[in-house]
This record gives structure tokens, C-alpha cells and sequence, in this order.
């Protein structure tokens, strides 16, 4: 037998903590491919940890990264866009229940 499960209009479903996630990994991924796009304009004969990012610049690694944080930004603010319209949903609810509790008292 299906239970018929009934959600507050005050659930956002954890909305606001994942939108502000995907949204702060999101900018941590563009920040690093504009850090690795600048390190492959310039030249790097070192052989330190700078090297390695230079040379991990030059691999397919900031397409990979620049599409992660396409895809991590989006769904990002498909979230926020989520997380607003629960808030808004609950500002109705309580507009609501405040109209049914004057009627009630009158």
C-alpha cells in the first residue's frame, strides 16, 4: 500500500546549502582554469611544483576543469532559482494561515 507522504511548505529540501556548494566549487574550478590558462602563456623552465601546473596546463585538464564548473555553476543556480521559490511558497503559506487566523478570531 502506498503511504501518502505530505511535505511542509517550510521544506526546502536543502536547496540553500547546495546551491551555495555547487556554486563555491563551481568558482573554485574558474578560478583554477584562469590560473592554469595563464600559466600556458608563459614559459616555464623550472622544475618545481610550478612546473608541473605548466606542464598540467598544456593536457586536456583545463577543458575538463572549465567544464565541471559549467556544469557545477548551472546547476548551481538552477538550485538557487529552487531555494527562492520555496521561500516564496512559504511567505504564501504564512500569508495564509494569517488571513485563516483573523477569520477564525472574527
Amino acid at each position: 500500500m502506498i503511504k501518502n507522504k505530505n511535505f511542509s511548505a517550510y521544506n526546502d529540501f536543502k536547496t540553500g546549502l547546495l546551491y551555495k556548494i555547487m556554486i563555491s566549487i563551481g568558482l573554485i574550478f574558474l578560478i583554477l582554469f584562469i590560473f592554469l590558462k595563464i600559466l600556458s602563456l608563459i614559459s616555464i623552465n623550472d622544475n618545481g611544483l610550478l612546473k608541473y601546473f605548466y606542464d598540467l596546463s598544456l593536457s586536456n585538464f583545463p577543458g575538463i576543469i572549465i567544464s565541471f564548473s559549467i556544469l557545477l555553476l548551472s546547476f548551481g543556480l538552477i538550485l538557487y532559482f529552487f531555494y527562492r521559490q520555496f521561500s516564496k511558497l512559504a511567505e504564501i503559506a504564512d500569508e495564509i494561515e494569517h488571513d485563516n487566523e483573523t477569520k477564525n478570531k472574527k
